[in-house]
């Protein structure tokens, strides 16, 4: 009897979206898209599912429609599973108008969908020639408020994010993350609006181990920027976040250095156990630079959260430097619950 072997020929062919152009060539072999060329485009580009995105070194550009602007992620899935990696996503001058919904800017959008996010460089992921006050503009951002009915899951690994707008990488929702080894790079002192490195927000979990976080400070008056940021709890509209690990990164320049949010419904430190723990991680700030005043390395609201064995230094964070505005550890018993704070240096 002869053997058949099914072979899986290259397929060549231009990624297109109904709703715009662009000149991406990718080669398919089996689920594997890999591209063969830089390229632009002026409308999302979408991982089919079940595939891996392969941008093979090359970096994908996206720029304006003409005669509109562009909206949502530069590469983005939709549910079910995708992967993304190697190479660089970026936009050219995007015009200044803002956007909500899916419509906001992201360099990759996993909406409902799990999968892996790995050795990408996210650049300048902004509208406007610097920056702009429109509160979009996210490196990474992997989000479930009911697309998926099941918890995502997203393994988000040695990229760099830096010129971002809004976020560097955003897990939101009713997803888990696992973040790690990425390099996370703000604007430093500006006072277009309020960044953040990594945020963990709305009942989303997440292990955040071994990142390069800084520059995140916000210099106007009204609110402060967090290096990495756990935001949760019905006072959001949201679950509490629950045991996320904050390990062994390297944390600095940001007016909060890692910040721990998650309240009740009327603004009070929750009943329910958070069990965050901070751990082992380098936090630094060499000046005031936050508008309000308020800088703090870990700066804590929660319950039974660990703050333990931290290295945190610098005049931003020493509370001698402005007394009642900076902290190296802000975690007060009047705004939080049992919080283990011990070993920090």
């Amino acid at each position: 009897m002869k053997r058949f072997i099914l072979l899986f020929l290259p397929v060549l062919f231009v990624v297109m979206n109904l709703q715009g152009s662009t000149n991406c060539v990718f080669v398919t072999v089996g689920s594997m898209q890999t591209l063969q060329a830089s390229c632009t485009t002026d409308a999302s580009l979408v991982v089919p599912d079940g595939f891996t995105m392969n941008l093979n070194g090359f970096t994908i550009t996206a720029s304006d429609p003409p005669g509109d602007h562009f909206r949502g992620g530069v590469v983005q899935k939709y549910g079910g599973t995708a992967n993304v990696t190697n190479g660089t996503i970026t936009v050219s001058t995007l015009a200044d108008v803002c956007d909500g919904g899916a419509d906001r800017l992201r360099g990759v959008l996993f909406d409902g969908a799990s999968g892996f996010i790995t050795n990408l460089k996210i650049l300048n992921i902004h509208q406007g020639p610097v920056l702009s006050g429109c509160q979009e503009g996210n490196g990474i951002e992997v989000r479930n408020f009911g697309t998926s009915p099941a918890t995502v899951s997203a393994f988000i690994n040695a990229n760099t994010v830096s010129g971002y707008q809004k976020t560097g990488i955003v897990v939101n929702g009713d997803s888990h993350g696992s973040v790690t080894n990425n390099t996370v790079s703000g604007f430093g002192p500006q006072n277009y609006l309020a960044q953040n490195g990594i945020q963990i927000g709305f009942g989303a979990t997440a292990q955040v181990k071994k990142n390069t976080v800084s520059g995140n400070s916000y210099t106007g008056s009204s609110t402060v920027s967090g290096g990495i940021l756990v935001v949760a709890g019905p006072f959001y509209g949201s679950d509490y976040s629950v045991g996320d690990q904050i390990d062994g990164n390297i944390v600095t320049g940001n007016d909060v250095g890692v910040w721990l949010s998650q309240i009740d419904g009327l603004g009070n430190p929750p009943a329910t156990q958070t069990n965050i723990k901070v751990v082992n991680n380098t936090i630094t700030n060499s000046a005031v630079n936050n508008g309000l005043v308020y800088q703090a390395g870990v700066a804590d609201q929660g319950n039974n959260d660990k703050i333990i064995n931290n290295k945190i230094s610098g005049l931003g964070y020493n509370p001698a430097t402005l007394p009642g505005s900076t902290f190296y550890v802000d975690a007060d018993v009047s705004f939080t619950n049992r919080p283990k704070i011990h070993a920090n240096r």
